[in-house]
């Protein structure tokens, strides 16, 4: 199952595989040889070869693979996009927002306030 979780996890934003380059070329191999399987039924077609499947149809296949292959390839790939949300970052505990500040003692003024000068 964790597994299956981890698959997901790389399609959000934040998130990509270990060796991006390999995975590119993985892709761009998997999209060169969707081309040459659909010239092959092409090519067989023009030979007199019947096959079991319709241009159209090795066509439609070759344009699903070559967009799935393509859409996991950009997701999965790179760490600056993503379909999903980032996962939220646990903070380890917050910083004093300003740790100079003086005690409350020292920070009121020694004089009141005197609204008509203003100080």
């Amino acid at each position: 199952m964790s597994k299956i979780l981890d698959f997901f996890d790389l399609f959000r934003k934040g998130a990509a595989v270990s060796e991006p380059a390999l995975w590119k070329n993985r892709s761009a191999l998997t999209l060169a040889l969707t081309a040459l399987i659909l010239t092959g039924c092409r090519v067989a077609g023009g030979f007199g070869y019947v096959l079991p499947i319709t241009e159209t149809d090795a066509a439609s296949i070759a344009t699903a693979i070559a967009v799935l292959v393509g859409l996991f390839s950009t997701y999965a790939t790179s760490d600056k996009v993503g379909l999903l949300h980032p996962k939220p970052v646990q903070p380890d505990g917050f910083p004093p927002l300003d740790s100079h500040q003086p005690a409350a003692a020292e920070r009121r003024p020694a004089e009141p306030f005197d609204a008509e000068r203003g100080s």
